[in-house]
């Protein structure tokens, strides 16, 4: 209906994760510009179909992955890719919330709830900081059980990601936390050879190697507001035409990541998203 009787330049696509892929392809058919919330798509095929019908009507496609502008990350995805902490080697990622998503709504349904609602944001954000591609993973999720609570959607998870650099990355997730909660913007220590940086809510801690030989402390970093956050930058590119950082093709990525998350899950299997993401292209197109 609403776009049979709205005039528009774009379309936001905020709904349950199974009508992201018909909407957005509608959308795009009407000619419109789309940003999608995150997942994608419920499958990489459906993800793929977005992607190409998106450049076949030279329109633009973003998802929704906020996480990138946050203050503290861009600030450390700058750090990393100037060199302060040497040579990327390892990532030790935390989330944690106390949160009742998990007792009511569709996502009570999702049998992979922490990775398909949460983990998406920070697999991408991962992608982001190191500024590499996952080559394999391993992962484990399953319910938190509670006296009085019958939760059958996945709350917790760990996982081990092995990163193109090579780097790996130590995954641990909850929504069930009690003591100290990091929030939903995560806590991460990023190591290089050169030093390391603490990064949380508020701030970035950043420690040298000579540094600390020196018995120096840990430089604190407030980080400055980004210029941009999501919707300015799908406003920007929708004015310049030039992709947004989290536009379709980069995302298919953070994608292939989950379903390989949850594939590894299921199976106990260490799991390659690149090759599901190759026969996904081939597949769609």
């Amino acid at each position: 209906q609403a776009l049979d009787s709205v005039e528009a330049d774009a379309a936001l696509v905020a709904t349950p994760d199974r009508f992201h892929a018909p909407l957005t392809l509608r959308a795009l058919d009407a000619g419109l510009d789309v940003i999608c919330e995150k997942p994608m798509a419920e499958t990489l095929r459906d993800a793929a179909r977005m992607h190409f019908s998106a450049l076949e009507q030279d329109r633009m496609l973003m998802i929704h992955h906020q996480l990138r502008w946050h203050p503290t990350h861009h600030e450390a995805r700058r750090r990393i890719a100037a060199g302060d902490i040497g040579r990327l080697r390892r990532i030790d990622f935390q989330f944690s919330v106390h949160s009742d998503v998990c007792l009511r709504g569709y996502r009570s349904q999702l049998p992979h709830l922490i990775l398909q609602d949460l983990a998406v944001h920070h697999f991408d954000l991962i992608r982001y900081l190191s500024g590499q591609e996952c080559d394999s993973l391993y992962v484990s999720d399953w319910p938190n059980p509670e006296t009085g609570l019958d939760i059958t959607a996945a709350t917790d998870a760990v996982a081990i990601l092995n990163m193109s650099g090579p780097v790996t990355v130590s995954y641990t997730a909850s929504i069930r936390e009690l003591l100290d909660p990091v929030g939903y913007t995560c806590t991460a220590r990023i190591h290089g050879t050169e030093g390391e940086l603490g990064v949380d809510r508020q701030q970035l801690r950043l420690q040298t190697r000579a540094g600390h030989a020196d018995g120096g402390k840990p430089l604190t970093i407030d980080p400055q507001t980004p210029e941009s956050d999501t919707w300015a930058a799908f406003a920007r590119a929708l004015q310049t035409r030039e992709p947004a950082l989290t536009h379709s093709a980069d995302n298919l990525n953070s994608l292939s990541m989950l379903f390989a998350a949850m594939e590894s899950a299921e199976t106990g299997a260490v799991v390659h998203p690149a090759t599901d993401w190759h026969a996904a292209l081939a597949d769609a197109h």
